[in-house]
């Protein structure tokens, strides 16, 4: 038996399609913890995320057979992940248990630490860049966050959003360029 951490994600994917348990854990433990820091940005309620990713992972598993085969199992997980996140909180709105912002997929507070490159090329705290990029509209936020704490490519991240390669671009551009020219403003 092959240990599992020496597999390329096409090869752990296709094991844990064939139903290998272990192959299954090892795609868990490698990807919740930033699948759980990527449902920070659509709610502040850890228990929701907890359950949607319990539920994405358990839906997985039961469907593994039907799945199709990917190069990039992380690109799969937020994919999926994003579209399960954005599901509930249109349920749970629409039950009256959250707030129309967080429905849309928004957190009022998202901690933006992760956009290190600010960080270290201005020195400034982190709730500075926090309360700079919450100025940013919600999709230029998402975009950051996926290529910049995520380190995510622009091809990944427009599958991931569901948006073209060219609109990935423009977002993160539009968030560098608003976040330079106010910098000063913003943080003084």
């Amino acid at each position: 038996m092959i240990d599992s951490a020496f597999l390329t994600d096409q090869q752990l994917w296709q094991r844990f399609k064939e139903g290998d348990r272990t192959a299954f854990e090892q795609v868990i433990e490698r990807h919740y913890s930033s699948l759980f820091r990527f449902g920070t940005r659509f709610t502040k309620d850890v228990g929701l995320i907890e359950d949607c990713l319990h539920d994405l992972f358990v839906y997985l598993w039961e469907k593994r057979g039907a799945l199709s085969g990917t190069d990039s199992i992380r690109k799969y997980l937020f994919k999926a992940f994003r579209h399960k996140m954005l599901l509930e909180l249109q349920r749970v709105y629409r039950r009256g248990w959250v707030g129309e912002e967080e429905a849309a997929g928004l957190a009022s507070e998202q901690n933006f630490q992760e956009v290190l490159f600010v960080l270290e090329k201005e020195q400034l705290t982190g709730d500075r860049i926090r309360q700079a990029v919450d100025l940013l509209p919600v999709r230029q936020q998402e975009a950051l966050y996926l290529r910049y704490f995520e380190s995510l490519d622009v091809d990944q991240i427009a599958q991931i959003m569901n948006i073209n390669r060219q609109s990935v671009s423009n977002h993160l551009h539009k968030a560098l360029s608003f976040l330079r020219s106010h910098w000063d403003r913003l943080t003084s």
